[in-house]
């Protein structure tokens, strides 16, 4: 009765309300699920596949993590896959190899040069949300990225989340603004009013 009311409920709630509804359902069974937006695709089509297609890529840190993150380490598989959250009641998103911390004691957990991608996304703003703070963050992944190694950064470029661009800071001076093929540039605005934005870096081959 109780399973014949839930798919009741699912057929005639609205969409947002039904996704939400599943999502909920598949999280409580501990299935991967995925956040609908835009700037996700993005991410999930597009960024994610390039990076985990580049041979160079072998050892990657994923910097935040929720339910909506938990499936990104199947697309690594056969590399080191790594993600950071200082949240401990978040450690059941992340993936085998995990560290509780926040990322700008990244340099505590890895040494300089030692990862081959990082990837930040929504975190400027999103729980680094002093310039001190967003800086001391930046400058811990450009200290431990490979040479050649790879940069990601995804934040929304409005007011009220604005702490730093990421092509301003003097942390990534280090760095030089790299092309993602799929996406055809260095930086590409999501379309909407977020404004989410995604700028990749590449630390220069020695």
């Amino acid at each position: 009765m109780k399973r014949k009311s839930l798919l009741t409920r699912l057929r005639n709630a609205p969409d947002q309300l039904r996704w939400l509804l599943v999502r909920s359902v598949r999280a409580a069974f501990g299935l991967d699920t995925t956040l609908d937006t835009e700037d996700r695709r993005i991410l999930e089509r597009r960024i994610l596949p390039w990076l985990a297609g580049t041979e160079s890529c072998r050892r990657v840190l994923f910097v935040g993590c929720d339910w909506y993150t938990r499936q990104y380490g199947k697309l690594f598989e056969g590399r080191e896959y790594w993600t950071i959250e200082k949240d401990p009641a978040r450690r059941r998103w992340g993936a085998e190899r995990h560290v509780t911390d926040s990322v700008t004691n990244l340099r505590a957990h890895f040494g300089p040069g030692s990862l081959d991608a990082i990837v930040m996304n929504g975190v400027l703003g999103w729980g680094l949300n002093e310039v001190e703070e967003a800086e001391a963050a930046l400058a811990a992944c450009a200290a431990s990225l490979a040479d050649g190694g790879y940069l990601v950064v995804g934040w929304n470029d409005v007011p009220e989340k604005r702490v730093l661009a990421p092509s301003e800071s003097r942390a990534l001076a280090g760095l030089e603004p790299c092309l993602c093929p799929p996406l055809g540039a260095a930086r590409y605005v999501v379309p909407g009013r977020a404004r989410h934005t995604y700028e990749l870096f590449r630390r220069r081959r020695v």
